[in-house]
């Protein structure tokens, strides 16, 4: 059930765009371990040969797309192996969504969005259709409003389409809505269309150096928010400030890992 926001949301900022792997999940690949075990397969192997595959194939735009994707990866790797039907099965039946896993602050950090009276959005480049799926996997579509995915929508970030695509969506114009992100050029596509972006860097450490514009928790990025509710609502003539201006981030953020 959809959390009902609780105060209607100040005049300027009115949604918070969120990316998924590295900001609200991160991906445990035990489940893939467990599942090649038996078959002394290497997850590493597994990997490139799945990169390896993907290039070949283009991205799932639906998610009936996405299993015909999987079953052909998956049974390219059966033929490999030489395996018969009863691995076929086990490999038909796994899920990759198991492998997600969400950050401690990712569903708090949702709520006190959401409590604010903000929509939520999640645009996210992985290459498979079901993001909403994902979401639900982990516990988080409850709180998102909107869940696009690349393939689906046929534009990735940094291109504006994506961006424009998911603020359509919710209804918000980009001064009006903040987005976080754990990539720099992702970042930087966002605030070239006047996004209020932030940059999520999770790694330890090295707080005080951080420049203005990117934060080390989803929890430092709701006191940003806080923030900007402040500075972007309307002044006593009745025009609200325009977007905070940062300094473009040439920090680089390591990627996580994909199936």
């Amino acid at each position: 059930m959809t959390i009902l926001r609780t105060a209607p949301p100040a005049l300027g900022i009115r949604a918070v765009i969120f990316d998924r792997d590295g900001v609200l999940t991160h991906f445990d690949f035990a489940p893939v371990r467990a599942l090649l075990g038996d078959l002394h397969f290497p997850l590493s192997e597994a990997r490139e040969r799945w990169h390896g595959f993907c290039a070949r194939n283009p991205p799932p735009s639906s998610e009936e797309a996405e299993r015909r994707l999987l079953a052909g990866f998956w049974g390219e790797v059966a033929d490999h192996l030489g395996l018969g039907s009863d691995w076929r099965a086990r490999f038909a039946a796994f899920d990759y969504t198991s492998t997600l896993r969400p950050f401690a602050d990712a569903r708090p950090a949702l709520t006190a969005v959401r409590r604010r009276g903000l929509h939520v959005g999640v645009l996210s480049n992985f290459p498979m259709a079901s993001l909403r799926a994902s979401l639900a996997t982990v516990g988080l579509l409850d709180l998102v409003d909107v869940a696009a995915a690349a393939p689906v929508i046929g534009a990735a970030k940094p291109a504006p389409e994506a961006y424009l695509h998911v603020l359509e969506a919710l209804g918000v114009a980009p001064h009006e809505c903040v987005l976080v992100d754990d990539e720099a050029p992702c970042v930087a596509g966002a605030r070239a269309l006047g996004i209020h972006a932030y940059l999520l860097d999770r790694r330890p450490g090295g707080d005080g150096e951080r420049e203005r514009g990117t934060v080390s928790t989803l929890d430092a990025l709701v006191a940003e928010i806080d923030s900007l509710r402040i500075s972007t609502s309307p002044s006593p003539g009745g025009v609200a400030g325009g977007p905070l201006e940062f300094p473009q981030s040439t920090k680089s953020v390591p990627r996580q890992e994909e199936a």
